[in-house]
């Protein structure tokens, strides 16, 4: 419990006249855990603090520090139901505007009246509410039901309607807009009333006439919900109809991949028309483990087994598998690397790709025999121990012999990996037989200038030929660079001294300095980059929830890879060859820990010098600019430098997301920064010497910010999601740094345009910046969609920033409720000075319920 006579102490220095100081102690007081409070001495500061601040507001005409007074003193009076509270601030608050809003009403009342099928209005005196004016711009609703101030909470439509009603004396001038909102409260209520209803038709396997045409009411004012899918593949499935079950099952499916009534629902659909591996892998999927009785088939239980694997797969970080095997005392599940073979796909959509060891320089016949002690290691801990181990993803094909020719005008290289230790691979050309012994899964480029044919005694991997051309369409390079958790909100002012080789490199292009991002960590974030779309409709939420992303929606790498270019992801994490997300790299160089950018930047100009013959498009991704928790190592240069009490934080071992700003991490991530602009330099310095402004566009971007710079409480703030964007390069305009608002969902047209790829497509929903010919953003959304966590969201427009919370956790299936949340606003500047403005509140929950409208339920 903290010291109880914090009322004292507060009252003595107020006595002094340190008033300040006062309001420091007891805002400390009141915003500390419950649980180290007197709960009635943190009433009693809340009134004293409210007091205070009233009364120096009064001198000062300092208005925050009015509405904070009358803040406290409402959440006074909510705790306790205090009257003499409410009288006085009845009587300051309220009294005083009465008159008016009273006038106003009656007079928007009438106007409202004439109005068709609008709902019938009570006299001013019969409100379910009242009105506290705080400001002229502000006010608090007081429910007399409940008894309750709504400070910063959710209001009902109703009393959205008389906020307008009572408040609002030009509300003729908006008449269209109450009718629309009031409209969309009512179908909302609508859409959820209707679903609970087929939801206990489906449980009650009613599928009357009646409910028949409360599914069509429900699919066509609804499109983005599910349920009508499931209700008529529940009614197939009753009436034997498997086609249109498994049609309608897999709509759902489409709608909702989180979902358990979806699963439950595929797994009966499948099992029922026989295609027990597709029933398994739904089986799975809801709990992670399920009881089994196998077949004796060993051809169906070779399916089944693949289907499990897939199913308990994480499938955040490829190529590690959680695969299934029998033994003498049953089934085991373990969680290893399965080398060269094909990884695996919840789709047949997506494409075969397998896992390689990348070996550059290294000593052959070696690294596949660390793996598989590692495998066994693996298998014991249970823990993955591939920390620096850099795995080589390729498409590829298995086969015992293939014959290759050149392309029609140029040489092609071929790409080929032995699947076994020390096998011999025969290569005989009209003028050539010889024989050479290969290392397992360690990937090899052969250039191909007559026809030539691949030979083993066993099957070997063999990637798409590699065509050694330059087309006019394209440009010898485009270089896609992400920097992990790079906060440029968190670096701005100091950028000159940390990134000067960056600054000097980009202000011959662009670089954006209000820049953000859509979500606060990398899984969701890669997906919007990579395919132009917010978080809820790539669907992409909790990490390792196997699913793949719609075929329709193209990604870049697909794009650029349809214009000619040789696609490689030189570094990354592998975060997006389960899902989809990196489909259209032919070759992915991954580790889901080491993202250094000097390898990073090596290997990429090392990639350059082997494959100039031809157009690439590069993906680097380092993480350095990454803060971390204490599950890494502090470095030396850090602790030789920092005082103890700064190196010897709290072990925080949270997520990243979370951690809070603190004199050890802003000291690494700033000095990583700066090591990581050594880095970026001499590639820099390489691109610049060996290619033509008009021969290369480099992008530099990242997913998300970091908390450990954040200057506000919210999870979204400047600092976590105010990311980096610049480009430079064939197409980009030398503007330097520009104030246009982005967003990481506008990478991909920005791309698309400097690149030649369509960016036109409806689905989209990035913007094309004024920067490069497109129109200025309006505003941008970062929001935080994770299962069993509640849901936020920030609206930025140029001058202000807007949070919410929901009360409520995300749902499993990603779905949200919006029926009880908190919000505030504030100005985006040094000051984060926050706001009370009705109209400003309403215009940013305009916008919250218009993004949300497909995953709110």
């Amino acid at each position: 419990m903290l010291d109880v006579d914090v009322e004292e102490r507060f009252q003595l220095l107020c006595a002094q006249g340190f008033h300040e100081e006062a309001c420091v102690l007891a805002r400390g007081y009141i915003a500390c855990d419950e649980k180290k409070q007197d709960l009635d001495t943190a009433y009693r500061m809340r009134i004293l603090l409210g007091e205070t601040l009233l009364s120096l507001s009064v001198d000062s005409c300092d208005v925050n520090a009015y509405v904070e007074a009358i803040h406290l003193l409402m959440q006074a009076y909510n705790e306790r139901g205090n009257e003499d509270l409410y009288h006085f601030l009845y009587t300051i608050s309220c009294a005083p505007n009465e008159e008016l809003m009273r006038t106003t009403y009656a007079s928007n009342r009438s106007a409202f009246s004439s109005i068709e099928h609008f709902p019938p209005l009570s006299d001013y005196e019969q409100l379910p509410i009242r009105f506290f004016r705080l400001t002229d711009d502000y006010s608090v609703i007081f429910d007399k039901d409940q008894k309750r101030f709504l400070l910063n909470v959710e209001e009902s439509s109703l009393q959205i309607l008389y906020r307008d009603l009572v408040l609002n004396d030009a509300l003729h001038e908006n008449i269209a807009l109450c009718e629309e909102r009031l409209s969309r409260a009512d179908q909302d209520s609508k859409i959820q009333e209707l679903g609970r209803q087929l939801m206990e038709a489906v449980h009650n396997s009613n599928f009357c006439a009646e409910m028949g045409a409360c599914a069509e009411t429900y699919k066509r004012i609804c499109p983005y919900g599910e349920m009508y899918e499931v209700f008529r593949a529940e009614e197939a499935l009753a009436h034997g109809d498997a086609e249109a079950a498994i049609r309608y099952g897999e709509a759902a499916y489409e709608k909702r991949k989180m979902s358990r009534v979806v699963y439950d629902l595929l797994y009966r659909i499948y099992k029922q028309s026989g295609q027990m591996d597709r029933a398994l892998l739904f089986m799975i999927l809801p709990q992670g483990n399920a009881h089994i009785s196998f077949t004796n088939d060993p051809e169906e239980m070779a399916k089944w087994l693949r289907a499990i694997k897939i199913a308990i797969t994480g499938a955040q970080f490829a190529p590690f598998i959680t695969d299934t095997r029998q033994t003498d005392h049953g089934m085991k599940s373990v969680l290893c690397i399965d080398l060269c073979e094909e990884l695996p796909r919840f789709s047949e959509s997506m494409p075969r790709y397998r896992t390689g060891i990348y070996n550059p320089y290294g000593q052959m016949y070696i690294k596949s025999k660390v793996i598989e002690l590692m495998n066994t290691a693996t298998e014991q801990d249970n823990l993955l121990i591939f920390n620096d181990f850099v795995f080589d993803v390729v498409k590829a094909e298995e086969a015992s012999e293939f014959r290759a020719a050149p392309a029609a005008s140029a040489p092609v290289l071929i790409p080929i990996a032995a699947k076994q230790s020390h096998q011999m691979i025969r290569f005989r050309t009209a003028a050539l037989d010889r024989t050479r012994m290969f290392s397992k899964g360690e990937l090899n480029f052969y250039r191909v200038e007559e026809a030539v044919a691949f030979q083993s005694a066993t099957p070997f991997i063999v990637g798409e030929p590699i065509i050694l051309q330059h087309r006019p369409q394209c440009r010898k390079l485009v270089l896609s660079i992400l920097a992990d958790g790079l906060s440029w909100k968190g670096i701005d002012r100091g950028a000159p001294t940390l990134v000067p080789n960056i600054l000097k490199f980009f202000s011959k292009g662009i670089i954006f300095d209000h820049h953000f991002s859509t979500a606060e960590y990398t899984y969701p974030a890669l997906a919007t980059i990579e395919t132009g779309l917010y978080q809820h409709k790539t669907q992409i939420a909790k990490p390792g929830i196997p699913l793949a992303l719609d075929p329709s929606y193209v990604t870049i790498s697909e794009q650029m890879k349809t214009l000619g270019y040789y696609c490689t992801n030189i570094q990354g994490d592998g975060e997006g060859i389960y899902n989809g997300v990196t489909r259209g790299y032919d070759r992915l160089i991954v580790n889901h820990w080491m993202l250094r950018a000097t390898d990073g930047v090596e290997r990429t100009i090392r990639h350059l010098e082997t494959f100039d013959e031809c157009d690439n498009f590069l993906f680097m991704h380092f993480a350095d600019t990454h803060p971390y928790n204490a599950d890494v190592s502090t470095p030396a240069y850090a602790s030789t430098h920092l005082p103890l009490s700064d190196v010897l934080q709290n072990q925080d071992r949270s997520a990243s997301v979370f951690l809070k700003p603190n004199p050890l991490s802003k000291y690494v991530n700033h000095s990583e920064i700066a090591a990581v602009d050594r880095q970026l330099g001499y590639l820099f310095d390489y691109l610049t010497s060996h290619y033509d402004d008009d021969e290369y566009i480099v992008m530099l971007y990242s997913d998300h910010g970091t908390s450990v710079h954040a200057r506000s409480p919210y999870l979204l703030s400047e600092e976590q999601t105010g990311a980096a964007l610049m480009a430079r390069g064939a197409g980009v305009p030398a503007l330097g740094r520009v104030d246009e608002l982005t967003s990481s969902v506008d990478i991909y047209k920005i791309l698309g345009k400097l690149a030649g790829y369509p960016i036109d497509a409806a689905h989209l929903d990035g913007n094309l910046p004024e920067a490069f010919g497109g129109q200025r953003r309006e505003y941008t959304v970062s929001n935080s969609i994770y299962p069993g966590q509640t849901y936020k969201i920030c609206v930025r427009t140029e001058q202000y920033a807007f949070h919410l919370e929901t009360a409520e956790f995300t749902r499993e299936d990603g779905t949200i409720s919006l029926d009880r949340y908190t919000y505030h606003i504030h100005e985006r500047n040094e000051g984060y000075r926050e706001v009370f403005d009705d109209a400003l509140a309403r215009y940013f929950l305009d916008i919250v319920w218009q993004y949300t409208e497909s995953f709110r339920r």
